[in-house]
């Protein structure tokens, strides 16, 4: 077993000057393996990721699901290639994603040190001009420690592996010393194959040498202000965290975090989002609840401690996004200059723009008084009250945060016990106002009214707003890149009408889903898929779901960015194994064809809403969605495999920031003839599918096809059917409780299915039985019938 990172930081230290086993009382390992010589270093060239040993890591380390993939700049990135972090578990992801993942992407993988695991790594870094000496005391070290040890992704330098906690990390010359807040590029190249063991005097030693810990923090710039704390605060609470910014407002930080002190990092991180002045983000954050503690107020010390790290790490997220830029090939250089964004900046601007449908760029805190706030807000009375806008629905926040927001907005009036005038938060008299708009809970339904009734039948407040529409007189001549955008993705032409039809729907009829969704399949990147998904979520700014995370649905549960959702589009669906992806295949079944579906956020009220959601899937393999010869729900159009020149996207990127573009795209659909569209149409059976349909047939499936085709019974028993299909009986299978688990859907592709109550057969209680052929007559059949037909020859 083998395990190989390479940390953000280089710490070094001399091995054979600096630790000087020996003296230290360092005990050497046995000599029971070859170690390279000093200068065997010499010559290696940086190796590029080499998926074939990432097998070789250790067990203890591949068990935990703390990987993320990293590039030659070695920042983080999760599996769909964006920035991730050292402190944000929703980042990570398991050693079996990631390394599909990486190898997809010709990317490195990288393990995530945390406290809570029991791992540290000794980082020894070699450059061409490392002394030998230098080297040949590297490897003394390597001995001594006798635990796991990989050379590094350069192929020059070590990484050694050890149980073992020293907090955040410490290092000195060339050597460097982690155990929390660091990822490590892991290679799999094994310099010396040992288990991962505790050396609790070999660390003290290093340690010693090392000296006091060294803190790494970048100084800190005071920039100026350029929006006011409401700005500020208003876009916290507009973005797609909104509740879990609104959750850390108020101070509920305890079933989130360990400690207040990492929600106080967590509240500080996305202030400094949203604001460049650390004085604002520091006044913001004690107008908090988490802000109150004495340790904050007192003075700067505390939060400049965070903000330090903080500011370091964006200095670092930035660097890289311009090593991204400069770096870009074809597409991605494409991307309009004048934006001044790299393409995952731009990709995250136009997902923001499909979450919400406010232009933060131009909203100020409004100004109101009493009878304004008793016509334009709405108090949501649910379990978690909420307060929103009725022409801003995509704000809806605790009425402490609220108050904050509108603390501007102030009434005179008499105090009834003195008698005499003050002034008082005019949102204090609206909630103490019986005229005041009430509802119980949210829902979403296009044609329904602003104030309607729930799906459960409790009086609601609809999220579903009409937008405005002004588009062009000469919108038909502006439309034409979409046009011809649309026609070069989809270049057979019934297909591609049968497709624009079905995104004219969406404009026209709303409120009615179709009975079809699309998968998009390219061999290769960069045609322009996630343009069009882009210019989807600017026409149905609010509505639409871009990059929607669909394994991390399935895997949490929470399905909070489908809330007011007309489209949702997953970029890359082609993950987990093939029995994993038959289980998602029948989960995503169910979220499609469901006509109500209940709102799951992670952080706010729980609602639910009328199912008009869409569904536009991307992949490069046509394994990505397993699908039945019979399905009736899922249109297949393959994408051509070579993009067109820089010279085109450019122009089609530019395009995306032209209002007028997007309005004359969105008449355009408007104004589409769909009379010939059939909603209800099952989806079409064209060459694109047919190849996905074959794709999804695994050995397991060919068995169970095989079996219903040559068994002379219309039935059998479980264990017959497990061991018929897998090769083994359950009782010999090491897998069998995985196995029996995937034995359902791998059944139904057959046609074969399961007597739902367990029988008494031959005297043996509970056997359970499947039937391979004419089920509706099996399930109704006796028990002694069923006997006979399982005993015929």
């Amino acid at each position: 077993m083998n395990q190989h990172g390479n940390s953000v930081g280089q710490p070094s230290c001399e091995m054979q000057d600096g630790m000087q086993p020996a003296q230290n009382g360092v005990q050497a390992a046995p000599p029971a393996c070859q170690y390279p010589s000093g200068d065997q270093h010499a010559n290696v060239t940086p190796a590029a990721p080499q998926p074939e040993r990432w097998g070789n890591l250790p067990a203890a380390l591949r068990d935990r699901p703390q990987w993320v993939l990293a590039g030659a700049d070695k920042c983080p990135l999760t599996a769909h290639g964006r920035a991730a972090s050292v402190t944000d578990r929703s980042t990570w992801t398991d050693f079996d994603t990631a390394c599909r993942a990486a190898a997809a992407k010709r990317l490195h993988i990288g393990y995530v040190l945390h406290e809570s695991d029991p791992f540290a790594c000794i980082d020894l870094d070699v450059k061409d001009g490392t002394a030998p000496q230098v080297v040949e005391g590297y490897h003394n070290g390597i001995r001594a420690f006798d635990s796991y040890t990989e050379r590094s992704k350069s192929g020059k330098g070590f990484h050694i592996w050890i149980e073992g906690k020293i907090g955040k990390g410490r290092r000195k010359d060339g050597v460097e010393v982690y155990s929390q807040e660091r990822f490590i590029i892991c290679t799999g190249d094994v310099m010396l194959d040992r288990p991962i063991a505790a050396r609790p005097q070999q660390l003290a030693a290093l340690l010693d040498s090392i000296g006091q810990e060294q803190t790494t923090a970048s100084g800190m710039v005071e920039l100026p202000e350029d929006a006011d704390d409401w700005h500020v605060l208003l876009r916290a609470v507009s973005a797609s965290n909104a509740e879990k910014f609104c959750k850390l407002w108020q101070g509920q930080w305890q079933e989130d975090y360990t400690s207040q002190s990492e929600a106080d990092f967590a509240l500080l991180s996305i202030l400094a989002f949203y604001s460049e002045s650390n004085e604002q983000v520091r006044r913001c954050f004690r107008d908090s609840r988490l802000g109150k503690r004495e340790k904050a107020q007192k003075d700067d010390r505390y939060l400049n401690t965070s903000l330090s790290k903080i500011r370091g790490r964006q200095a670092i997220e930035q660097q890289r996004a311009d090593a991204i830029k400069a770096q870009m090939p074809a597409l991605n250089a494409a991307i309009d200059a004048a934006l001044a964004e790299s393409r995952e900046k731009q990709r995250f601007r136009f997902k923001q723009i499909g979450e919400g449908d406010i232009d933060l760029s131009a909203t100020r805190a409004p100004s109101m008084k009493l009878d304004m706030m008793l016509q334009s807000l709405v108090f949501v009375a649910a379990e978690k009250p909420l307060v929103t806008f009725r022409d801003m629905p995509a704000i809806r926040v605790p009425p402490n945060v609220m108050g904050t927001l509108l603390a501007h907005n102030r009434t005179e009036i008499e105090d009834k016990k003195t008698g005499e005038m003050k002034w008082v938060p005019t949102f204090n008299i609206w909630q103490q106002d019986e005229r005041r708009i009430v509802v119980y809970t949210l829902t979403f339904d296009p044609r329904a009214g602003e104030f309607c009734a729930s799906p459960d039948g409790r009086p609601a407040m609809n999220l579903w707003k009409p937008k405005p529409h002004n588009p062009p007189a000469d919108w038909q001549a502006r439309v034409q890149p979409f046009v011809e955008h649309v026609r070069y993705l989809v270049s057979d032409e019934a297909e591609r009408e049968r497709f624009l039809d079905w995104l004219a729907h969406i404009e026209q009829k709303p409120g009615e889903l179709p009975h079809a969704h699309y998968l998009m399949i390219a061999t290769s990147q960069g045609v322009g898929r996630n343009w069009l998904a882009s210019l989807m979520a600017c026409v149905w700014s609010g509505h639409v779901a871009l990059d929607y995370d669909l394994k991390g649905t399935f895997q949490n549960g929470f399905n909070g960015q489908l809330s007011r959702k007309l489209l949702a589009v997953v970029d890359e669906i082609n993950e987990g194994g093939t029995g994993e992806r038959w289980q998602h295949s029948e989960k995503l079944k169910s979220m499609v064809t469901t006509s109500e579906r209940f709102i799951n956020a992670k952080y706010g009220i729980q609602h639910s809403e009328v199912n008009c959601c869409r569904w536009l899937l991307f992949s490069n393999y046509e394994s990505a969605l397993p699908l039945h010869a019979d399905d009736r729900r899922w249109n297949v159009i393959r994408n051509p495999s070579e993009p067109r020149g820089a010279d085109y996207y450019s122009k089609l990127y530019r395009a995306l920031g032209d209002s007028a573009f997007v309005a004359s795209v969105r008449e355009f659909l408007l104004r589409r003839d769909i009379s010939a569209f059939n909603p209800g149409e099952r989806a079409v059976m064209n060459e694109a599918k047919q190849s996905v349909v074959a794709t999804s047939m695994t050995h397991e499936d060919e068995r169970a096809a095989e079996l219903v085709a040559s068994c002379t019974r219309d039935l059998v028993l479980a264990d017959h059917l497990f061991q018929y299909i897998y090769g083994e009986p359950p009782s010999l299978s090491p897998e069998a409780s995985r196995r029996w688990k995937l034995l359902a859907p791998i059944a139904a592709k057959a046609g074969i299915e399961r007597i739902a109550k367990p029988l008494t057969l031959g005297g043996r209680p509970k056997q359970k039985v499947w039937v391979l052929r004419n089920p509706q007559r099996w399930k109704q059949a006796s028990t002694l019938e069923i006997e006979r037909e399982l005993c015929r020859t």
